[in-house]
């Protein structure tokens, strides 16, 4: 069997094309035409629940600032919150594993925003710093498990032939949520510290009224394997994960850097942030009004460009190398994250995936947290180069892993044996959850 004939095996696999039928006739006639509308509120829902922590840097600086007359003191106050949430994602996305996911997302809101709440009552009041950074540290807490939740809740939402689609039109919510929530914190701001607090702390709660309400769904799952919270091949997709995450932050952070290596002026640093926005756009249209899953090569080809983009901006060469290495990382960053998060879904069993969407969001989080101390510690060239090795590793393993599963694929077929498992094939049992 040819490389070009396995990937087209992978894609054109008559089975998983039959169960896909089948599933959707079972969400039309269970849905009767509304899951196109679930699709859309779930998006909407995936991109406003980012607000409080888009908008938190602002908030939390101005609140500090009232408290104590020192902005910089937000800084201990968002780390609290991120650290809380990594130490908390995994454990409390555990609680509801037996519950309905969308009710436990709501209530995993529910705590946030009261947390938010008490964090503006706390910069009214005057109260000591302390207690700010024990509130956030509170909203942290449930804020990984809750994605989780919200992740999970689109296999119970949306079509399964739509998934795509789905996850492509919430990570255009996301990126608009990333863009202009910072800037609605600090307008709010100039008007009252707290009062910027509560408003992210609304617009990050409406997901759980948005969300619908839908007890008993089937949905598209992988078969139950046991009850590991990483499979074999999830480890590969979360370090994939990681590093991608790791790349995007690296050229954030470091866009002021950039710019002043070129003898421009800090603020022209926003316009390499702004290139990658706008091409990580472009990207997540692509994958929405494509709503394929791409194949291992279309996946290799995708990290290649990402890892060339990252080299032409370490290199430093000129700036329009700059803006096209920027517009490479930012044109394929969302297909790869949504790839990532489809494989992980379609490797687990449904009983774990919100457990392992919230790992994902920490695996995130690590990366962009280790890439933010790298560039302290270091410089944003060494950085960059370190996330190049990184990328090339990544890519590595992943070639290395389709050409094990390339020779089992040919060796179990010279055997006879039809329909061997590939960590490409999406899960295709229909299951009905009673407790979702």
């Amino acid at each position: 069997m040819s490389w070009a004939a396995y990937n087209k095996w992978l894609s054109t696999n008559s089975t998983k094309r039959m169960n896909l039928l089948r599933v959707d006739k079972q969400y039309d006639m269970h849905c009767g035409g509304s899951h196109r509308s679930n699709s859309v509120r779930w998006a909407l829902s995936y991109g406003l629940f980012g607000a409080p922590r888009a908008g938190a840097p602002i908030a939390f600086a101005l609140a500090a600032m009232t408290i104590t007359g020192n902005p910089s003191s937000g800084a201990l106050v968002l780390a609290a919150m991120t650290a809380a949430q990594l130490l908390g994602a995994v454990p409390i996305a555990r609680l509801g594993r037996h519950a309905n996911t969308i009710s436990f997302f709501r209530t995993l809101i529910a705590i946030r925003t009261a947390a938010m709440l008490v964090c503006a009552v706390a910069c009214v009041l005057g109260a000591p710093v302390g207690v700010l950074i024990g509130a956030a540290a509170v909203a942290g807490l449930v804020q990984g498990a809750a994605f989780g939740h919200l992740r999970n809740a689109v296999n119970y939402l949306v079509n399964p032939s739509q998934m795509v689609k789905a996850l492509g039109f919430g990570a255009i919510a996301d990126d608009i949520t990333f863009l202009v929530a910072p800037i609605f914190a600090a307008a709010v701001g100039t008007v009252s510290a707290p009062l910027a607090i509560v408003a992210i702390a609304a617009v990050g709660a409406t997901p759980a009224f948005i969300l619908p309400k839908m007890p008993h769904v089937p949905v598209l799952s992988a078969p139950e394997r046991g009850g590991k919270l990483i499979e074999r091949g999830v480890s590969l997709w979360l370090a994939c994960a990681c590093v991608i995450a790791a790349a995007i932050t690296a050229i954030e952070i470091g866009a002021v850097s950039i710019a002043l290596g070129f003898d421009l002026r800090p603020e022209y640093g926003a316009v390499f942030t702004g290139t990658l926005c706008m091409a990580s756009l472009v990207g997540s249209a692509w994958i929405s009004i494509r709503n394929r899953i791409p194949s291992t090569r279309q996946v290799v080809v995708m990290l290649c460009l990402m890892t060339a983009g990252t080299t032409l901006i370490s290199t430093q060469h000129s700036i329009v190398t700059t803006f096209v290495g920027c517009a490479f990382v930012g044109l394929v960053a969302a297909p790869l994250k949504a790839h990532c998060s489809i494989q992980i879904n379609s490797l687990v069993t449904s009983k774990m995936r919100a457990e392992v969407f919230s790992l994902l969001k920490t695996s995130t989080s690590v990366g962009a947290i280790v890439t933010s101390l790298a560039i302290g510690w270091t410089s944003i060239l060494t950085t960059l180069k370190i996330e190049i090795a990184l990328l090339a590793f990544v890519l590595s393993l992943l070639i290395l892993s389709s050409l094990v599963v390339h020779y089992r694929t040919s060796a179990a077929s010279k055997l006879g044996i039809q329909g061997y498992p590939t960590p490409a094939r999406m899960g295709t049992t229909v299951e009905s959850s009673h407790e979702n």
